[in-house]
């Protein structure tokens, strides 16, 4: 194997070859002018011209698209009813798990729910029963 490779936009690289027609460097040894998505976000760049192996040349890279502030308040009204129970109107904090429709202190609330407690078993086939699911 030969020991260095011309690439397209940055030049003579020593630790790079040709594999299967692309240029390709070794782990951890990209050269200078490349980076990742992750790198182009921390510089405040998007992608433009995809080299290789996911990385990007830095020469044609874009700045990246800033939210407008009626984007950013719609995220904002979005999660704030992705974080509110439909049951009790509460935001909780976090996201209400889809699968439940409603916040855990609603759920642990519910009429099934407290039957269960008291200790009737008829109200815990109703619980299982409900899931759907089953052996």
């Amino acid at each position: 194997m030969v020991c260095g490779a011309w690439i397209e936009g940055i030049g003579w690289v020593d630790s790079a070859w040709i594999e299967d027609g692309f240029p390709t460097c070794c782990w951890d040894r990209a050269p200078a002018g490349v980076a990742t998505r992750r790198q182009l976000r921390e510089l405040g760049l998007a992608p433009g011209g995809l080299l290789h192996a996911w990385l990007y040349r830095l020469d044609v890279a874009s700045l990246k698209r800033q939210a407008t502030p009626a984007v950013l308040t719609a995220l904002a009204a979005a999660m704030r009813a992705r974080r509110t129970c439909p049951s009790c109107g509460r935001d909780t904090g976090c996201c209400v798990p889809r699968s439940l429709g409603q916040c855990w202190d609603c759920h642990l609330l519910t009429p099934t729910r407290l039957a269960d407690q008291s200790g009737d078993d008829a109200a815990w086939a109703v619980v299982v029963g409900a899931g759907g699911g089953g052996a």
